[in-house]
């Protein structure tokens, strides 16, 4: 009878899909997490996704139920955040050449 139980138990989890972590590629069509399995971005949610771009690697969690994802990181992506400063390529005006710049504020 145990072994009933243990065994409707984990069919039952194993098929509610819970919450995971999970990574993936993006691609054009959404998010590529297997060679099988391209989430479209109708399913994909969270303020990181307008900043993902083709190529990146990203984190995704997999709300409980499988219905909807959320971009949690992009990974080896560094945002600019204010205070921080960024290098770029050498721009001279006049006799001045600015190599960086310091971030002010950020806003979207």
């Amino acid at each position: 009878m145990i072994n009933e139980i243990k065994q409707i138990v984990e069919g039952y989890l194993n098929n509610r899909k819970p919450a995971c972590l999970m990574i993936g590629t993006v691609v054009a069509a959404g998010v590529k997490i297997s060679e099988k399995l391209t989430l479209p971005w109708e399913l994909i949610d969270g303020t990181l996704r307008d900043y993902a771009a083709v190529g990146d690697t990203v984190r995704l969690i997999r709300d409980d139920g499988g219905a909807r994802y959320y971009i949690v990181e992009i990974i080896g992506y560094v945002p600019a955040t204010k205070g921080r400063t960024i290098q770029i390529e050498p721009i001279t005006i006049g006799s001045t050449t600015i190599s960086e710049i310091k971030i002010k504020d950020v806003v979207k």
